[in-house]
């Protein structure tokens, strides 16, 4: 089998309370070559490590990030919801997070979606990475193309991600946007509606964009379900990444594929599976 980079998703989230100290410690163990990880801005302008947008599922608190300053998330423990051997982890800012991953060779960041545009996310989220030396480590992800593109319009050099759903989920995706123009408000309804009927392949999606992403991160059952996937990508000079395959016999295909990384939460089996 070709060499594939094993990015433990979360950190060893399978085995640690995810996004956590803890957990990028672990992936350590169990030879990721890389993480991945979210990044989101609080009320107070702090880049914080969490995936979801409330913090109600991973930690003792209740509420949004973005509604929080720093202190108050600090106050909260991201551990025991894993296990009481877990207590008193806490939340990390991307500042914290950078020094704990100074020996991955690749470390995924994943920007959400801001929820105030006014913000600077992208300059932010760059000039922290750039004082903590690492730079040439790390690939900036995100599903919002337009997030992506501000930051190669800050650093042309940096390494950028394109996330992606599963073509499957796009029916999804498109009621969900009419559910949320019908019951917020949106400047611009018909055009929302209209986007959201928008159905491009993957290859589609790509090309239609205003830069080159360095890497496409699909949901792995598009790569399983179109192999040709990858060389496509290749054939352009994108890197594969898929998310999140945690069954060996479904890593072994995306090898096969030809992938170039694979983000699971499960790396032991994946460095068990690619070292046999």
């Amino acid at each position: 089998m070709n060499k594939i980079r094993i990015m433990a998703h979360r950190g060893a989230s399978f085995h640690a309370p995810e996004n956590t100290k803890a957990a990028f410690l672990k992936a350590y163990g169990l030879k990721a070559d890389g993480i991945e990880t979210d990044l989101q801005l609080t009320a107070d302008g702090e880049i914080v490590v969490h995936h979801n947008y409330f913090i109600d599922n991973t930690s003792d608190g209740k509420g949004a990030v973005f509604l929080k300053t720093l202190e108050e998330l600090k106050q909260y423990d991201f551990g025991s919801y894993k296990g009481k051997e877990f207590e008193g982890e806490r939340i990390l800012t991307l500042s914290e997070l950078l020094p704990i991953l100074k020996d991955m060779k690749v470390i995924n960041l994943e920007l959400k979606s801001h929820l105030d545009k006014g913000v600077d996310f992208a300059g932010k989220v760059l000039s922290i990475v750039q004082k903590s030396g690492l730079t040439d480590r790390v690939i900036y992800s995100s599903f919002d193309a337009d997030l992506l593109g501000q930051l190669k319009e800050k650093d042309s050099t940096c390494k950028v991600g394109l996330l992606t759903f599963q073509g499957k989920m796009q029916g999804l995706l498109r009621e969900f946007s009419a559910v949320f123009a019908a019951k917020y408000p949106v400047s611009d309804v018909k055009a929302v509606l209209e986007r959201a009927g928008e159905s491009h392949t993957l290859i589609q999606l790509v090309d239609s964009l205003p830069y080159r992403p360095d890497y496409l991160h699909p949901d792995y059952h598009s790569v399983l379900e179109n192999p040709d996937l990858v060389k496509e990508m290749h054939d352009r000079g994108i890197g594969v990444n898929p998310y999140t395959c945690d069954r060996t016999e479904e890593m072994e295909g995306l090898v096969l594929a030809g992938c170039d990384g694979i983000i699971t939460n499960r790396p032991d089996l994946a460095a068990e599976a690619f070292e046999s």
